[in-house]
């Protein structure tokens, strides 16, 4: 069989293995009842332990993909891999909550965000602004308009509840994104995670399943795994999302929603095509799913192409869009948005109250201010022009080392950069050998909840790092590269 096995790769051989057999299932490569190699014959050809290919058709089994026999005739034979099913637009309420838990990936993202902070580090970690870009125009003016004050000069309150100011204003941001939207349609939330947490409390119940882009940023695939629900992952190519394993993966796992990041996703960069966009709002209205488009580093472009949202092309309702001032607006407020069908944002309010979640009235005070003063626009300019240059600066240092095995496709936007490594660097490795020597970086396998096949990767994001911390970290990553490469493969 035509399987290649990366064996510096962070994901177990045997996964490595199913998933290159399910992905043959699905694209109708192996068919309903073709009989599979027996364990020792795959495991010779692939030079694997016996053991190792009996755990890969165990996966197999399990997900309903393979069938074992143990009566004439034996062996593992193919199952269909799309379902029936009767599509539906019906939402369905959360019933039950599970309790909280990290899992490795989870903590190690955490902890490289943590770190991220840390000034002894070169950080090309966690998503961290820096302070240089911090919103300029007269925020003291600002602030002082926000407090009242006594005739001592001592402070007597805050400015209160400005979310419907800041409503209008979002409609005025999104009019300049061709996005025209009225105000009743739009919620305010703190975050763009938050704002994922409420969608799942509200419409999924434990055992949904839910479509997401693969690779997929750790916090965010931590939110449907402990809502108890099924994340089934599509992945990537250059230009969005895998459309025809989308289609498929939907008629096997009937989802409640789509999720999708259409602009500069995070971790890939990639930009979905106009034509991508246009197939998925097809495929999502002949199916009746509905859509989460999180477009939380739109204001990092660094061309002068502007592709409708999806929530613009939409002419079915069928589109959620979720965005926040968190990236473009750090001065320690947690603001964003969520725009909707009316009901939808309606009980996204009443949730939000019930739960006395707080959102910042203070944080919707000043970004209202800044925008109607003049700022935003010049600020959000001033911001894509800082780090494009970075961007820029970037993989110039990058072209240098590339003799060492790692490349990458320059995005159009946005303040990552997500590279792939040859087959005989193990990401795990290099992410600490690159830390011994105060380099912080996101290896790729942080991304995938269920592992990869091929190469490694690793995300470098550029929020945070000087020009001269740039050369000297990518200095300090080839170092790191030739450190850790092995020059044969030898089976685990």
């Amino acid at each position: 069989m035509n399987i290649t096995i990366n064996r510096n790769s962070e994901t177990p051989i045997y996964l490595q293995i199913a998933g290159t057999i399910k992905n043959m299932i699905e694209k109708n490569e192996l068919v309903k009842g073709y009989k599979m190699p027996g364990e020792r014959q795959l495991a010779s050809e692939l030079g694997v332990h016996r053991n190792t290919v009996v755990k890969a058709y165990g996966e197999l089994v399990s997900e309903g993909l393979l069938t074992a026999s143990r009566q004439a005739p034996k062996g593992y034979f193919v199952q269909s891999a799309v379902n029936s099913w009767n599509f539906n637009n019906r939402f369905f309420p959360l019933e039950k909550m599970i309790r909280y838990h990290y899992n490795e990936r989870e903590k190690r993202f955490q902890e490289i965000f943590n770190d991220s902070v840390d000034k002894g580090y070169i950080s090309f970690g966690g998503i961290v602004m820096d302070k240089k870009v911090n919103p300029a125009g007269d925020m003291g003016s600002i602030v002082k308009h926000m407090l009242q004050f006594d005739e001592d000069g001592e402070i007597m309150s805050f400015y209160h509840d400005d979310s419907e100011r800041l409503k209008k204003n979002i409609c005025h941001i999104l009019a300049a994104e061709n996005m025209y939207v009225n105000a009743k349609n739009v919620q305010i939330v703190a975050e763009t995670n938050q704002a994922l947490y409420y969608l799942m409390t509200l419409y999924l119940s434990e055992g949904d399943s839910v479509i997401v882009e693969e690779p997929i940023v750790p916090d965010n695939a931590s939110i449907f795994r402990n809502g108890g629900l099924n994340m089934v992952t599509v992945p990537m190519e250059a230009d969005g999302m895998d459309m025809d394993k989308l289609e498929m993966q939907i008629k096997k796992h009937k989802p409640k929603f789509i999720y999708t990041m259409p602009n500069f996703h995070n971790p890939t960069g990639a930009v979905m095509s106009l034509l991508k966009r246009e197939r998925l709002l097809e495929i999502a209205q002949r199916y009746g799913v509905p859509i989460i488009e999180e477009d939380s580093q739109r204001d990092f472009r660094y061309t002068q192409e502007r592709l409708p949202s999806l929530y613009s092309l939409d002419q079915y309702k069928s589109v959620v869009y979720v965005d926040s001032f968190t990236l473009t607006f750090p001065y320690g407020v947690k603001v964003g948005y969520v725009v909707g069908p009316y009901d939808l944002v309606d009980m996204l309010g009443r949730l939000i109250t019930m739960t006395e979640t707080f959102v910042s009235n203070m944080g919707a005070y000043m970004i209202s201010e800044y925008i109607e003063r003049g700022f935003f626009a010049e600020h959000t300019k001033r911001l894509a022009a800082y780090y494009s240059q970075k961007l820029d600066l970037l993989c110039s240092q990058l072209d240098q080392i590339e003799q060492k095995g790692i490349t990458y496709q320059k995005p159009q936007g946005g303040i990552l950069l997500w590279c792939t490594l040859d087959e005989n660097i193990n990401e795990r490795k290099l992410f600490l050998a690159a830390k011994e020597k105060g380099v912080l970086m996101m290896p790729g396998f942080l991304f995938y909840p269920y592992g990869y096949q091929g190469r490694g990767h690793i995300r470098l994001c550029f929020s945070n790092v000087s020009d001269q911390e740039i050369v000297d970290g990518v200095r300090l990553l080839g170092e790191a590269i030739d450190q850790v490469k092995t020059k044969e493969n030898c089976d685990e």
